[in-house]
């Protein structure tokens, strides 16, 4: 049982590609830099069709793709941006996450940005998570940003892990006799083997955060509302600190009555972090796309809605996956929203890793409650995850505060 290997991004062997040094590295990076200018030039005469008529927006967009590609040595890795991978608000969280075509609050656009005009009019939105049996918790505020040409949404994302036992230094590493320094066997191999013991006075402890601004806005390009999301990501776990940069891209349409189809590519032009010793880890481009249709019935002020996505990861295949098509994976998730008098919902969904999800909604005329668990895979031990969201009118605070 090895006690002298600290998991963290910066030493752990999870890299997809890439060795450090040797003549066959740097001719293998060289050629990886030459496909990713050419998948670059590509991506960028594809977004000029679809580009809003703003040339700060094509300046943002070409400058962001340079600096992606600027760097000397860097890492493919598949985790690292969680805190925007898990959050969402409790009424999109029971629904499995099932999102990429939902509109209607500020939270929506973190699922596709497309949806950043669509934010209704409960538009001012707090969710806290508690996750994994309470170790990990998260606080999600998302909001518009009013006076522009263009509609624009911001959240704000905080994630963060408390003491997490550090282990590198408490094993006392002396071999089978347990004096250092004699060099007989098991000694510094970094084991604990017979005659070795652990110090747990010197046991440490350490936290993990990582605080994320989701920025997107939208527009209209024939039948499709459009949208655009650059997201920047601040990670620090012990004394470590890196921060990164990403792209999100998506696209919203009603294909027939009361259907939505929705399409989001995160991570576009390959998203990165950037740590403080100068290791750089990129994240590959994730496509997901969806179909939901909501059925109104006649005779009931009842409405049931019904939704499917399809999430596929170019980092490839996972024992997660639902689907496998060569050496690529994807999952799926499905959700279910009943309605009732617009004031009382519940949901059922699926998510990503296979876990049932589900909640429930009260809505009145100026602000919503709601409520959502996650089962964790059976057999972890992790029991159930909970979510609470608020969202509220700010036009109706505004208005309240300028009476008091």
């Amino acid at each position: 049982m090895a006690f002298n290997r600290f998991i963290h991004p910066l030493n752990y062997p999870s890299y997809e590609g890439g060795t450090k040094g040797g003549e066959q590295s740097n001719i293998r990076h060289t050629e990886q830099k030459a496909k990713y200018l050419k998948q670059k030039v590509a991506l960028i005469q594809t977004l000029e069709i679809l580009r809003p008529d703003n040339s700060g927006f094509r300046m943002t967009l070409l400058l962001f793709l340079m600096l992606s590609s600027g760097f000397s040595q860097s890492y493919w890795v598949k985790y690292g941006w969680q805190a925007f991978n898990s959050a969402g608000d409790a009424r999109i969280l029971a629904l499995g996450g099932a999102a990429v075509t939902d509109f209607g609050t500020s939270v929506s656009p973190l699922f596709n940005p497309a949806a950043s005009g669509k934010v209704g009019i409960h538009n001012l939105n707090y969710t806290h998570q508690s996750r994994l049996a309470g170790m990990i918790n998260s606080d999600l505020l998302g909001f518009p940003i009013q006076n522009f040409s263009r509609p624009l949404n911001l959240i704000i994302i905080h994630e963060g892990i408390d003491q997490i036992p550090d282990t590198r230094n408490i094993l006392l590493d002396f071999g089978l006799d347990g004096v250092p320094g004699t060099g007989d066997i098991g000694e510094g191999n970094g084991t604990l083997d017979e005659g070795e013991r652990l110090d747990e006075d010197k046991l440490a402890y350490f936290s993990q955060r990582q605080l994320g601004l989701h920025l997107s806005t939208s527009w209209t390009k024939d039948a499709f509302e459009v949208g655009m999301a650059v997201k920047t990501l601040f990670h620090s776990i012990g004394e470590h600190s890196a921060s990164g940069i990403g792209l999100d891209f998506g696209v919203l349409a009603v294909p027939w009555k009361n259907g939505r189809f929705g399409l989001t590519i995160r991570d576009i032009t390959t998203s990165w972090q950037v740590w403080e010793n100068g290791t750089v880890e990129r994240f590959k481009p994730t496509a997901i796309g969806g179909l939901s249709h909501t059925h109104r019935f006649e005779d009931l002020p009842l409405t049931i809605s019904g939704m499917v996505n399809i999430v596929w990861e170019s980092g490839g295949k996972s024992i997660d996956d639902d689907i496998h098509l060569d050496n690529h994976g994807a999952n799926y998730r499905l959700g279910l929203n009943g309605v009732y008098d617009n004031k009382i919902a519940l949901r059922l969904g699926r998510n990503a890793i296979g876990s049932t999800t589900g909640g429930i909604g009260l809505s009145w005329e100026n602000l919503s409650l709601d409520y959502a668990f996650l089962n964790e895979p059976s057999g972890s031990g992790l029991g159930v995850s909970h979510m609470v969201s608020l969202a509220v009118n700010s036009k109706w605070i505004r208005q309240y505060l300028e009476k008091l």
